[in-house]
């Protein structure tokens, strides 16, 4: 969760950004979803996931895009992010 200006944004475990971004440990590219990816949008290892998923934060660009259709959330994502 994302600490700023005294609010806290916690995730939404809408699994966007288990498909926007790219994970190198796993050999994941960027717009494919993570193969530890549950289908409620939560991860299966997330007591052992990969440093990249521990350090991401949900920041305002979550809480904005939470009423989009999955699919758009994911490109959003990949697009502010770089991916």
């Amino acid at each position: 969760m994302c600490t700023k200006n005294d609010e806290t944004i916690e995730c939404f475990a809408c699994g966007a950004c288990c498909v926007a971004f790219s994970i190198s440990t796993f050999e994941k590219e960027s717009g494919k979803a993570c193969a530890y990816l549950s289908e409620n949008g939560l991860c299966g290892i997330y007591s052992k996931r990969p440093d990249v998923c521990r350090e991401f934060v949900p920041d305002e660009v979550c809480v904005l895009i939470q009423g989009l259709p999955f699919g758009e959330k994911v490109e959003i994502l990949k697009k502010i992010y770089g991916m």
